[in-house]
């Protein structure tokens, strides 16, 4: 091959295209850990007052959260956790395919699972049900339980 004959294959982002890039990144990244929250708290049937409280709180230390805002956090949490309710089988695989977007990025996993297992104690224990939720999602995600005390 010649100097002169080279092909640009990739495509070079722009500034606002990569910051667009980024900010997808993060809302998938929101969204899979509000799913991955909502899954938890409605596991025993119901979402406590304190899971919700719990969520608002460890949602907010993400630096990802801004790019949603807590408005959106809060409206996705709830319309996640009613969809549930209303057919709790599509809700949860719904909820489900949202987390799954984490699949191979571990430390984002991670973040989510250790998410998950405080809004599981939030309302002042983990029962068998959100135990048992918190591991299927660690199976998904290919996350080692034992890591997270479980």
């Amino acid at each position: 091959m010649s100097k002169g004959s080279f092909k640009r294959t990739k495509l070079r982002l722009n500034a606002s295209e990569l910051q667009r890039e980024l900010e997808d990144a993060d809302t998938a990244l929101m969204e899979a850990v509000v799913a991955g929250c909502a899954i938890v708290a409605y596991s025993d049937g119901w979402v406590s007052p304190e899971e919700t409280l719990r969520m608002r709180r460890l949602i907010l230390r993400f630096e990802p959260a801004k790019a949603l805002g807590l408005a959106e956090i809060l409206r996705l949490f709830e319309e996640t956790t009613l969809s549930f309710a209303d057919n709790y089988e599509a809700g949860e695989q719904a909820a489900f395919e949202l987390v799954a977007r984490l699949t191979g990025r571990r430390r984002e996993s991670e973040l989510l699972i250790d998410t998950c297992c405080g809004i599981a104690d939030a309302d002042g224990g983990f029962d068998a049900e959100e135990r048992e939720t918190i591991l299927k999602l660690c199976a998904m995600l290919e996350i080692e339980p034992e890591a997270h005390g479980l």
